[in-house]
Formats: structure tokens, C-alpha cells, sequence
């Protein structure tokens, strides 16, 4: 197969080419970039390089002040207006690295880290009013740069923002003037932990949206067109082994001794962000905030949550925090909980066999992942304990790439295409290792090892390419930006914790030594109920990384208005601005869930009409869609209605998987007959749907009950 690059620029593919080069040995590729531009007599934007330190512009000046008439910010690039490559500076490598010695990272501007009191005459100094290459819209007023977290002994330690207003003076307005208008931070999600915000904003959320050949078009459902939003990079971790292992995540900067050992240090650096944030910006001080990412990002905001709820003086006003997709509980736990439910929806996983679906139900009841749900819960739900991840395909968890080497290990632990009921002597109680192995070794089309864990509908095998890196590291973008020389901006790292590449044995997947959220999210709860604070989760369909019965497990072994779990089992349908179904929606007392139908993770990639209708209606406003009233009969009822045949437990049969070579180019569709015929088996093997109000009998409405759903009431109306 031949693949076209029609419309790929290849000055571009070769600043990728360079970009890609191991910067931890002080290598940069000045002369190759000149002579690129000297052949092809224009390039898309500067090439990216490491640069001295008194490149930053100057400290604002004393006397500069900024208010809601501060300079407008020149974001539209002329036609053909690049950097020069005569302009690039001198080369300085980093001096290299002791065994064991990680490296430092600083901002653009020394006079951030100088102990500097911050205030809003730094406003002046954020703003962004250089050009923006390839972008020929007007963004508006923006702000960007490196602010300190405040940990003492490593002033370097900052993390990069980029704010956008939602109107003009929006956030250079002084302090009270408007309350009520929420602001929002997003973390990184872009379908795996320590992802760059900035890459997420590129791709999904924000105001501009980076295409595989590197042009730019404004995006009509940018977050930023609904509210102030920040997009914050957080400190992350790798996906994949053959990441680099670089400093914190995109533009943030940290001193060789202080990265976080833990994610309580992250939530405290972030709190200490936050603080210098709101004298740069007054206002946010006193206006609600809602914090919002997606996947591993989940643990971010759960730790931020609980560090801000629990201060005596915080220094925002946490009023509603959003998470999607999260990782909430231990990787093996979340997975193995879920695989019969990933593959109720993906049969193809297993050819449709009925005999290996009976198979694999049989090792959950063993295993005791056979959790049964009730509306409300009546008990707390037995622990399931964490197994060990057994299948070669973590080790390309990241790369998606899965060698014929790796197949051939599967096949040596003993598969066979027939399955019994018994658990495997290799795999015991892993069975979510033990499905995608089996699907590895024995269907299409992943026999060849090709798996996106948070899409399973799509076996497009290489993803299509879209490297931010090639843009944001341009010399042009990073002045702009203010973003540091210091590093090159990546979109995913390995994050060392406690200052080490060395995990701890208590480590999870990804190297953090933190506990799961789910492990305080009962306390979280009852904080955040104690302050008025709403908590939205929602989850995607096709996403087997952080399934959606594992948030749902989650959500009934929590107590919150002094009841375990929802009264009702969500069923409630929500439209997309399209009048499109995209999945159901409900909330009690102060909780919220949402599920996307037919997407994986990155909600504002895989379905923005969907996602930017969900933010819109559910999280910035209150539409009370799902949630219970009383009806005209003095009844219980669900605003929306209850359809038992989209509930949250009802199979959602994926009959399309999508094929390709970095594009979709062809679709496996199941026969129709197929799909009716597996319905049909799952209805009988798993049971007959029960209504939607019960996943059991129903008990009689207590007092306490009745108390809860009008409570319900209250704080629908209250928002």
C-alpha cells in the first residue's frame, strides 16, 4: 500500500524529523534547518532549538498597569510572516548529565523566578501580541507564560498557562466586579496520563484547532467561546517506552531536585500556582471556578479537589469539577472489572463466539468482577483486589505498535482458541489481559497486535500523526508564548517522581506512588457536598481503559446526601445541538453522570458538537435533564424520561470497526443478522434488562429517600 502525502509540507516533516532528536545529549540541527529553508526558499515557522536565557523580553515595567483597555493582542500572522532563520540565536547545549542526574528547566524570563511579588501589572507582561504563524483569524485578548508554584528551595519549579478571555477585559476586570462569571482550567487529558494541555486545546477544545499538515482553522466550539478558560500543563507521565524523558510536561519548568514526589506535592504546587495566578488576575479570586480534564487528569483534579476543599484559605472559590474518563482506580482493577462488558459491546474481540463469551463470564464470577448494582446500593461492595498486568500489550501500551515478537510470546503462554471455564494457570484472575491477548492471536483485525485501549472501535493501524511539538517549539510560537528555551515542548513525558527514575514498589503503571482517587473519594464526596461543590462525571463508551461500569461501580459504592449511590439507574437520553442522541445523563444530589455513546477517550476530539453540547448545557450551566422531580401525579419521575433500552448497564453492541492506515480508510461492518442474534445471547446469558428503575427488587421509599430527591431539587435549581 502506497500511502500520499498530498498537502504535507516537507520542510515541515523534516522539522519534525529534527525535533525528534535526543535533546538530553545537547544536540540541535541549526544548519540542517537553514539549509532546508534554503532549498525550499520558505518554511511553515522557525525550526525548534535550544536558545541562551536572556532571550525573555523585559520584567514589566514598575508603573505598567493593566486593565480591561490593555493592549489589544496582534494574534493574526501576516501572510508568510515567519522568523528568519538568521535570527535563530547561538547554540547553547546543557552541560551533560552525572548517572542517575536529571535535567533542569527554567522559564523564558529569569525576573519570574526572582522572588517577585506578583500583580496584575504583570498582565501587561503575560499578554500575547506577537503573531501566531499560520493563524489568520483573530483570537482575541490571550495570556501565556510561566508562573511559580511557590515550593520553597526551587524557584524554577513553575507551571506554563495559556488563558483566553471570553470576552474583551474578561479577565483584567479588578476584583468583585464579576462574581459570578465562572472561569475553568483544563488539565491534560489527550487519552493518557501527562498529556499537555496545550496539545489537548490544539486537537479538541480551544480556539485553534492544528490539522495533520500543520495548518490552523479557528474551532466555533472552543471552551473559551463559552467561558475564561486556562489551559494549565501539568507534570505528567509516559505512555510508552519510547518516550522521552524530558521535564515536567509541555512548557512547565522544574529545578534537577525538585520534581513531586507524589501527587499531594502536585496538588500543593498547584494551589501554589493558583496563588500567584489570581494577583496576576484579581478577578479569578473571587469568581467560581470550575476545574475540568479527562483521563489521567482525574487524578490531578481528585487531589487538587481535596487539597482546595480542605483549606482554610484557599485560594480560589472551587465551585464544580468535571472528569472524564478517569482514572480513578487502580489500572488492573478498572479493566478487569469491566471485560465482560467490553465484550458484550465489541464481540468482534471474540468472533462472536458464544462459548468464549460463557467462558470469560465464568472466570468474573470466579474473580468475583460480577459486581450487581442497585439503585440505591443497599451495601457496600467487596473490594476487588489488583492483579498483575500479565499481556505484552502494556508493554506498547503507548505505541500502539505490537511486534510479531510480542505475538509470538502470546501464543507461548498457552492460548488456545477454545477457552474453558476454569482460570487460566498464567493468566488467574487477569482477564482483561487474557481477552486482548486471545483477540491478538485469534481475531480480526487485531491478530496483529493492533489495539486503541481508549477506542476499541478504532484498529486504524498508525494513528494519524499530528505533532504539536513541530509547532509549539518554533521560535516564533515560544516568544510569543513567553515558553521556555530551556527545554523542547513535548506532549507526553515520563515524570520522575520524587526527583528519581527508580519507581517505588508501591508504584502504579505509570510510576506514581500516590494512592488511587478511589481510595478517599468517599471523604471527596462528603467535602464537596459540605461546600456546594458539584462533581460531573462522564465516561465514553468505547474507552476499555477507564470503562464506564467501573465509574458506575464507583458511583454506587460512594454515600453521598445520605444514600449509597443514585436512587435510579441513569437511563436518561441527552441530545447534541445536532438532535442527536449521544448518550444519557444522570444526577442526585449534587452528582452528576453523563456517558458518550460510540466514542473513546478525548470527548472534544472524538465527538466536539457532542462534548461542547455537554460543557455548555451540563457543566457550565444546569440543565436538570436526568435529574429526579415529582410529576403531576405527586410521583417520583426523571425530567427526560427513562429508557431501559440505553440505561447504563444496557449493551451498546459496536457494529462498526474502523480500518485504515493513518487515515479510516474502510469499515468492518457485523452483519445485522449478527448483531441481532448476539443481542439476543446476551439477553439470556446476562439476564433480561431489568427496568430502569431497579438492578433489583425496589425497597419502599423511606423518608430519608424522599428527603435526598428533593434535595435533588434544590440543587438543581440552586445552580
Amino acid at each position: 500500500m502506497v500511502l500520499s502525502f498530498k498537502g504535507i509540507n516537507p520542510v515541515a516533516v523534516l522539522s519534525l524529523i529534527l525535533s525528534c532528536q535526543p535533546l538530553l545529549r545537547g544536540r540541535v540541527h541549526v544548519a540542517a534547518a537553514a539549509a532546508a529553508t534554503a532549498t525550499t526558499g520558505a518554511t511553515p515557522f522557525s525550526s525548534s532549538h535550544l536558545g541562551p536565557t536572556s532571550l525573555g523580553p523585559p520584567a514589566p515595567s514598575s508603573n505598567a498597569v493593566a486593565t480591561s483597555s490593555a493592549p489589544a493582542s496582534n494574534n493574526t500572522s501576516t501572510s508568510g510572516s515567519v522568523m528568519p532563520t538568521s535570527s535563530v540565536p547561538a547554540v547553547v547545549a546543557p552541560p551533560p548529565l552525572k548517572p542517575g542526574q536529571l535535567s533542569s528547566s527554567f522559564p523564558q524570563n529569569s525576573t519570574v523566578t526572582s522572588g517577585i511579588t506578583f500583580d496584575p501589572s504583570w498582565q501587561e507582561f503575560y499578554l500575547v501580541t506577537q503573531g501566531l504563524p499560520n493563524i489568520t483569524f483573530p483570537l482575541g485578548n490571550n495570556y501565556a507564560g510561566n508562573l511559580p508554584v511557590g515550593r520553597p528551595g526551587h524557584p524554577n519549579n513553575t507551571l506554563f498557562f495559556w488563558g483566553f478571555e471570553n470576552r474583551v477585559g474578561s479577565l483584567t476586570v479588578p476584583a468583585g466586579q464579576i462574581q459570578l462569571s465562572p472561569w475553568l482550567i483544563w488539565l491534560g487529558g489527550g487519552g493518557g496520563p501527562g498529556s499537555s494541555s496545550l496539545f489537548t486545546s490544539m486537537i479538541g477544545n480551544g480556539p485553534m484547532l492544528l490539522h495533520p499538515d500543520f495548518t490552523i482553522s479557528q474551532n466555533p466550539k472552543s471552551l473559551s467561546s463559552l467561558v475564561d478558560t486556562f489551559w494549565v500543563d501539568q507534570p505528567g507521565k509516559c505512555l510508552s517506552l519510547i518516550c522521552f524523558i524530558a521535564i515536567g510536561t509541555g512548557f512547565s519548568t522544574v529545578d534537577s531536585n525538585g520534581y513531586a514526589k507524589d501527587e499531594n506535592d502536585v496538588a500543593s504546587d498547584f494551589i501554589g500556582f493558583l496563588s500567584n495566578l489570581v494577583k496576576v488576575f484579581p478577578s479569578l479570586a473571587t469568581r467560581p471556578l470550575y476545574l475540568a480534564g479527562e483521563d489521567y487528569a482525574g487524578v490531578y483534579i481528585s487531589y487538587i479537589s481535596k487539597a482546595l476543599l480542605t483549606s482554610s484559605n484557599p485560594p480560589v472559590i472551587l465551585e464544580k469539577v468535571a472528569i472524564g474518563n478517569g482514572l480513578l482506580d487502580d489500572i488492573s482493577v478498572s479493566t478487569n472489572i469491566a471485560t465482560i462488558n467490553v465484550i458484550e459491546s465489541f464481540p468482534q474481540l471474540i468472533k462472536f463466539d458464544q462459548t468464549v463469551f460463557k467462558s470469560f463470564q465464568s472466570k468474573s464470577h470466579l474473580c468475583g468482577y460480577d459486581v450487581n448494582l442497585t439503585y440505591p446500593q443497599q451495601s457496600p461492595l467487596p473490594p476487588v483486589q489488583p492483579s498483575p498486568l500479565l499481556s505484552s500489550l502494556w508493554t506498547a501500551f503507548g505505541s500502539r505498535a505490537q511486534t510479531t515478537g510480542l505475538l509470538q510470546r502470546r501464543n507461548a503462554n498457552g492460548q488456545s482458541h477454545s477457552l474453558t471455564g476454569q482460570l487460566d494457570p498464567y493468566y488467574q484472575c487477569s482477564i482483561f489481559d487474557e481477552l486482548f491477548d486471545y483477540a491478538a492471536n485469534f481475531s480480526f483485525p487485531w491478530a496483529p497486535g493492533v489495539f486503541d485501549l481508549f477506542d476499541v472501535a478504532d484498529a486504524v493501524n498508525p494513528q494519524p500523526s499530528i505533532d504539536g511539538g513541530i509547532y509549539f517549539n518554533s521560535l516564533q510560537v515560544r516568544g510569543a508564548l513567553h515558553a521556555p528555551f530551556s527545554k523542547n515542548w513535548t506532549s507526553m513525558d515520563q515524570y520522575p517522581f520524587g526527583s528519581t527514575l527508580n519507581s517505588s514498589s508501591s508504584a502504579n503503571f505509570f510510576g506514581d506512588p500516590s494512592p488511587p482517587p478511589v481510595t478517599f473519594f468517599n471523604d471527596l464526596v462528603s467535602a464537596a457536598m459540605s461546600k456546594n461543590v458539584e462533581i460531573i462525571l462522564y465516561s465514553s463508551a468505547n474507552n476499555a481503559i477507564a470503562h464506564h461500569r467501573s465509574l458506575e461501580i464507583l458511583i454506587q459504592n460512594t454515600t453521598f446526601g445520605g444514600t449509597q449511590g443514585f436512587t435510579r439507574k441513569p437511563s436518561t437520553p441527552w441530545v447534541d445541538d445536532h438532535g442527536n442522541v449521544a448518550g444519557i445523563v444522570h444526577q442526585e444530589r449534587g452528582i452528576l453522570y453523563a456517558l458518550f455513546d460510540s466514542v473513546g477517550s478525548l470527548t472534544p476530539f472524538a465527538n466536539p458538537t457532542a462534548a461542547y453540547t455537554f460543557f455548555r448545557e451540563f457543566v457550565l450551566n444546569s440543565n436538570a435533564t436526568g435529574s429526579i422531580t415529582i410529576d403531576s401525579n405527586d410521583k417520583l419521575a426523571v425530567l427526560g424520561g427513562e429508557d431501559p433500552n440505553v440505561a447504563d448497564d444496557a449493551p451498546r453492541i459496536a457494529s462498526e470497526i474502523f480500518l485504515g492506515a493513518g487515515v479510516t480508510q474502510s469499515t468492518l461492518i457485523a452483519p445485522s443478522a449478527t448483531v441481532v442474534a448476539w443481542r439476543s445471547f446476551l439477553n439470556n446469558a446476562t439476564g433480561t434488562p431489568t427496568n430502569a428503575n431497579s438492578g433489583t427488587e425496589r425497597l419502599p421509599w423511606s423518608a430519608g429517600m424522599w428527603l435526598s430527591a428533593l434535595c435533588t431539587l434544590c440543587f438543581a435549581f440552586a445552580f
